[in-house]
């Protein structure tokens, strides 16, 4: 039997340093998270499309730059979204997500900053993982390696970050596209629906803005493009910083094209109702929709 993984090398394309990378643990929090995949000795962060934060308004991807990454959580800057990278072993053959706060000491240090609050939903994220989410890791939540941090000297000090499988692009970056069909809103709406089964509420779900807690991994292994038009692409829901475990959920309606327009009493669950109006899956959030799209530039 292999040893688990307690350190392993992170390097950035671009930095002339590579980094060695240790489990931090949780303070006052024993629940185990999954053991990395034993071939990760050493992972890459690519230069190009690779490092990314979300839109503080409209919660979208935003390509930063190792630069830009370096100065986040300093002399009390308004950061207030996570800088996340994508991470893979050599060969691809395992691929990740790395949520980074840089200059981990100076974020940390005021309890109330914006940045303290993005370290606390990080960690409230993966209490939640370990805790409640071990059994639905890998299916419809990724996988969650639990939480290391990294010494990068003059790049960004000491910079604190979650390990997850990656999941693949937000449901907002596909939103608008040709991968807008039908069948990919409907698994969407599956894979929340497998959420609540397994008993919990997401909680974080109530613009469309949110959807950037939904990924869709279109360049899965063995995934052909009829596929990924047809909803057969792995879908999971990510941030569980303010989910609630313990829920039974009463719906009463399936999340699909509706040709109504049920209130919440109806859907027998409020995250299910705001759900299928985000979806565009009631009659009147179809029409709504369409009148936006057509007038709502003229105010």
């Amino acid at each position: 039997m292999s040893m688990p993984i307690t350190a392993f090398r992170v390097r950035f394309e671009g930095l002339p340093n590579e980094y060695w990378a240790r489990r931090w643990r949780i303070p006052n929090h024993t629940q185990p998270f999954a053991p990395v995949p034993p071939s990760t000795r050493s992972i890459y962060v690519a230069k190009v499309r690779s490092l990314f934060t979300n839109g503080q308004y409209d919660g979208r991807a935003e390509e930063i730059s190792l630069d830009d990454a370096r100065r986040w959580g300093l002399h009390g800057q308004h950061d207030t979204a996570v800088i996340y990278a994508h991470a893979q072993t050599a060969g691809a053959s395992n691929r990740f997500c790395l949520r980074m706060l840089p200059n981990a000491v100076d974020a940390t240090s005021n309890i109330h900053s914006s940045t303290f609050r993005v370290y606390d939903r990080l960690v409230q994220d993966a209490k939640f993982h370990s805790t409640y989410l071990t059994g639905a890791e890998g299916s419809f939540v990724p996988i969650h390696y639990g939480m290391w941090v990294m010494e990068t000297g003059d790049w960004a000090g000491k910079v604190l970050f979650s390990l997850t499988q990656w999941c693949g692009i937000p449901w907002n970056e596909l939103r608008h596209t040709k991968l807008d069909t039908q069948a990919n809103r409907i698994l969407v709406g599956r894979a929340f629906e497998a959420l609540h089964d397994y008993g919990v509420d997401h909680g974080g779900l109530n613009y469309r803005s949110d959807f950037r807690h939904v990924l869709i991994d279109i360049f899965a292994p063995g995934l052909t493009g009829a596929g990924i038009m047809n909803g057969k692409a792995p879908c999971y829901i990510v941030d569980f910083s303010e989910a609630s475990a313990g829920h039974l959920c009463a719906r009463k309606l399936p999340v699909l094209p509706l040709d109504a327009f049920p209130d919440t009493k109806e859907v027998g669950c409020r995250e299910i109702a705001d759900l299928l109006i985000l979806l565009n899956f009631t009659r009147s959030s179809n029409k709504f929709s369409s009148f936006c799209s057509n007038s709502c530039n003229s105010f």
